[in-house]
């Protein structure tokens, strides 16, 4: 996807809190039904086949949508709900939810009422919970563990405490953060690596198998001093923004880190060393200092950030840090941004009760032009002349085939 596959809105109705269905010069927008005054406050997609999407609601129920069954009016279609108010359902809002990132089996939903719910999605019943003495803002499950279990849950104690889901035990730790822990991210290169950010305005990575987690504190100024040669709770300790930390993201690959705050400063750092590669982005500026949730793209060229700014989501180069475009189209705050790996869509969703699928423009036939239409045609003739020239140069077994 390059710069021109993003294009503006056009103005909406901005009386109405649900949004019309409307074709727009980036593609297709569409919307899951609105229930009564609820609306989306996290959402997560699951990674086996990027189909189904989790929901958190305001009312603090939970709702399942299949993006690739598509009603009339382009509103996905629901495959299962609980509503507030429910026994199974949380007392205050949903603040986070995930899939269980082996398989679609199992989803985990965390809210201010100090409950965390491990959720069946076949019966949409809980099958186990865990209270925990503060009040949750973060959760996550490392997407590449083989040899662990373990849900990060980030609240108001100033501590990350790791659940064990085998042993159902929830006793382990992590001391250093000053204040609130906003959110944590594990990452997809190691498994046993965790990130938290704090409002007191440091990014630590910890080692969960060390007796002394902390491996370091990200320093915004590439100083000496971000190894953890400081006291658990010291005022030393090396700051990552100048503002509690709202949002973090890891690329696909592990790599690097993507950190913004509340400073309007979206920062990228080498995963592995900690160094600030210092790429100047555009200040992003949010209203909200609640966690929320970013997303980056993978397998495009080039990668491509998504971050939420007040009622719009910009869009930044990740290595260039160059603004590409600025989305419009939501009239309140935008709580956060799910990319789909698959179809290359993204999902807003926000507190103007809205909820937009963005869909790039190139890969619309009806967005190309005759001439692009004759060279796509071209070169799939091409192709196809070059595997049927293949095909009676080589010995083709039974098993597969480049036809297929």
């Amino acid at each position: 996807m390059l710069h021109e596959d993003f294009s503006d809105l056009p103005d909406l109705e901005k009386w109405r809190w649900k949004l019309k269905p409307v074709d727009t010069g980036f593609g297709t927008v569409r919307s899951l039904e609105k229930v009564s005054s609820t609306f989306v406050t996290h959402a997560d997609l699951e990674c086996v086949d990027s189909r189904y999407l989790l929901c958190g609601l305001s009312d603090g129920g939970v709702a399942i949508y299949d993006t690739s069954l598509i009603k009339e009016g382009r509103i996905y279609s629901e495959v299962a709900a609980v509503k507030g108010g429910q026994r199974q359902s949380h007392q205050y809002q949903v603040d986070c939810v995930q899939w269980y990132p082996a398989d679609a089996g199992l989803f985990i939903t965390s809210s201010r009422d100090k409950k965390v719910k491990i959720w069946d999605p076949n019966h949409m019943k809980t099958v186990d919970q865990y209270r925990i003495e503060c009040h949750i803002l973060h959760h996550c499950m490392s997407p590449v563990a083989t040899k662990h279990s373990l849900l990060s849950v980030s609240g108001d104690s100033g501590e990350v405490i790791l659940c064990d889901l085998r042993s159902g035990s929830s006793v382990h730790r992590l001391q250093g953060h000053v204040g609130p822990v906003q959110i944590t991210q594990w990452s997809p290169r190691n498994q046993h690596i965790l990130v938290s950010g704090g409002k007191d305005q440091t990014v630590r990575m910890w080692d969960v198998r060390a007796g002394r987690a902390c491996l370091m504190a990200l320093d915004m100024e590439n100083s000496l001093c971000k190894t953890t040669k400081f006291k658990k709770r010291s005022k030393n300790v090396p700051q990552a923004h100048k503002s509690c930390i709202t949002s973090l993201c890891f690329t696909h690959d592990g790599m690097w880190l993507l950190s913004f705050g509340y400073d309007g400063h979206l920062k990228l750092w080498n995963s592995t060393t900690g160094d600030n590669m210092e790429v100047k982005y555009e200040e992003a500026y949010t209203e909200l200092k609640k966690t929320i949730h970013m997303a980056i793209s993978y397998c495009t060229y080039p990668d491509l950030v998504f971050i939420p700014c007040r009622e719009e989501i910009l869009v930044f180069d990740l290595l260039s840090g160059r603004l590409l475009n600025v989305l419009q189209g939501h009239f309140l705050s935008v709580l956060g941004v799910v990319y789909n790996p698959v179809s290359m869509d993204l999902y807003s969703f926000g507190i103007d009760h809205n909820f937009i699928t963005w869909t790039p423009k190139k890969l619309l036939k009806s967005c190309l032009s005759n001439e692009e239409n004759k060279e796509t045609v071209k070169i799939a003739r091409v192709k196809k002349n070059t595997r049927q020239r293949v095909k009676h140069e080589v010995t083709q077994d039974a098993w597969s085939s480049d036809e297929d």
